[in-house]
């Protein structure tokens, strides 16, 4: 009986980890690197429970690394008439100014959030410059990849829910 339930705890483990979903790239490699770190613990005598708690910890100390060395991409969060809007989140240090709306073939959203920022450097023609970043952008395609990579919290809360972009 001992064996059986055994089996069934791993059956439905294994069957319950697999059916969460896993967003759009639902890889599968990562799914057959579970199974085979599962049954290599298994072989060394740790539980089941024991086994999927750290291959699921294994993956995702994985998946963060992985991440924290990619582009960040931002995705629409809507689409109207053929434009997609685009929002870069709430830090700041991500926003674009116009031109780098534009450098992705975008154009700043300026009905959105933003940031002014001038300084008291004086030219021949004014005494100030001043600087915008904007939040959002409409763009005719639904993601843009930035420069900056993905942070590490990013890169968690990602793996977390199986929502990693593809490589």
């Amino acid at each position: 009986m001992n064996k059986f339930n055994n089996l069934l705890m791993t059956t439905v483990a294994i069957v319950s980890f697999i059916s969460l979903p896993l967003g759009q790239t639902a890889v599968k490699a990562q799914d057959t690197a579970i199974l085979k770190c599962i049954k290599e613990y298994k072989n060394l005598g740790i539980s089941s429970d024991a086994a999927l708690a750290q291959c699921q910890k294994n993956n995702l100390v994985e998946c963060v690394q992985r991440l924290n060395t990619q582009k960040y991409v931002a995705k629409s969060v809507s689409e109207s008439n053929g434009r997609y809007l685009i929002d870069l989140g709430n830090s700041d240090t991500r926003w674009l100014e116009g031109k780098g709306w534009r450098d992705k073939g975008c154009t700043a959203h300026t009905e959105g959030p933003y940031k002014r920022q001038s300084d008291q450097n004086q030219t021949f023609w004014q005494k100030q410059r001043s600087y915008e970043w904007f939040r959002q952008g409409l763009c005719s395609q639904s993601q843009i990849e930035l420069e900056q990579n993905y942070s590490v919290d990013e890169a968690k809360t990602l793996c977390e829910l199986g929502l990693q972009p593809k490589s």
